[in-house]
């Protein structure tokens, strides 16, 4: 069994690299985020950090930042993702 932290972790990587093949959108705001998965906007802000930390993910401030995959999906494994946030 996985913890919830783990479970945002997953929702959030997926739901990034979904959008990033599909639309095309590279760059997300934590608000994107946690409207498409349905988690807690102040509980991803923190997800996001330990993923930010972790170098699966990066964040850039200013106009046109957000969040982005630091990798491709396919170079991303779920252990990954598990691991850095629990």
């Amino acid at each position: 069994m996985i913890s919830r932290t783990a479970e945002y972790a997953l929702r959030a990587v997926t739901h990034m690299a979904g959008r990033e093949m599909q639309e095309g959108v590279t760059s997300q705001t934590v608000g994107e985020i946690a409207t498409g998965t349905r988690v807690p906007l102040g509980y991803l802000s923190k997800v996001l950090q330990q993923l930010t930390k972790a170098g699966i993910i990066v964040s850039q401030r200013g106009s046109g930042g957000g969040f982005r995959l630091a990798r491709t999906p396919a170079q991303i494994s779920i252990y990954e993702i598990v691991h850095a946030v629990d």
